[in-house]
């Protein structure tokens, strides 16, 4: 087998055939890829151990359990009939839109489909 330090011109010399220097670059990438490979597990070793001496280890701490309550039963939401919620609603729309057309009144039509209640908590009921 060749020596390995002058491969790089070994490589370069037309007299090789085809199939020998191709066995030889073969050869060089894979040592040179497990060189790479082996440099990274030792830095991984380095650092492993690094972290184990210099690692603080934390005070356990003791676990107070905590009192067992019972389950408490969800309130019961009452439905109510927003019909003038609605209909204050429907008439600021008609409104916006007779504003935006520069109207005093907005004749286009417009249907609302649905309205849905919010679980999030408004920031209407919290001004005073």
């Amino acid at each position: 087998m060749m020596n390995m330090m002058n491969l790089p011109m070994a490589l370069t010399k037309s007299n090789m055939p085809f199939a020998q220097r191709a066995s030889e670059a073969l050869t060089m990438v894979i040592m040179g890829m497990v060189m790479v490979f082996l440099v990274l597990a030792v830095i991984m070793v380095v650092l492993m151990v690094m972290e184990r001496v210099f690692a603080k280890e934390p005070k356990a701490k003791p676990i107070a359990e905590a009192p067992k309550t019972e389950p408490v039963p969800a309130p019961v939401v009452q439905v109510q009939d927003d019909g003038a919620v609605i209909a204050a609603i429907t008439a600021a729309i008609s409104a916006m839109l007779a504003a935006e057309n520069g109207t005093e009144t907005y004749e286009g039509g417009f249907r609302v489909v649905s309205f849905k209640r919010s679980t999030r908590k408004s920031t209407w009921n919290s001004a005073k």
